[in-house]
């Protein structure tokens, strides 16, 4: 479980992963436009999360349909494409967290010092990456 972050089911696919603990974290929180009254939190839906993958998975079988012989059947393809589950967390990240700056004072390296922003990150994605995991699971069961 992660150590901080929050999560919760608002609907039949979609997940809330509230940052509203970090907030407390750090002293600079108090300038950003999220605290506590209006916390930074980001929806997530089993739909998107499917979408990714299966786009993954379309991107992959399309360069194996050029690289392997045409009497290899589809069947056979689709065994060899390995969809990678940390890459797409991590462009969700980048999407949705990362493009935060001013909103998220404690991830801005201009604002705070570098080294500092790279741990506090580093935790963040840690979290974030451990929410989304569990989240991926409980939307398997669902598909």
């Amino acid at each position: 479980m992660p150590k901080i972050l929050h999560y919760s089911i608002i609907g039949l696919e979609d997940y809330n992963i509230s940052f509203e603990s970090y907030c407390t974290i750090c002293e600079i929180q108090k300038f950003c436009k999220w605290g506590k009254e209006e916390p930074f939190a980001i929806e997530i839906s089993c739909g998107d999360l499917n979408r990714a993958k299966e786009k993954v998975k379309f991107e992959q079988l399309q360069k194996l349909q050029k690289t392997e012989d045409v009497s290899v059947p589809y069947e056979e393809l689709i065994k060899k494409v390995r969809i990678n589950l940390q890459g797409i967390i991590s462009e969700i990240w980048k999407e949705k967290i990362k493009t935060q700056k001013e909103e998220i004072r404690c991830l801005d390296t201009r604002k705070r010092d570098p080294m500092l922003v790279a741990q506090q990150g580093q935790d963040w994605w840690q979290d974030f990456n451990t929410t989304m995991k569990i989240i991926n699971e409980e939307c398997e069961k669902i598909s």
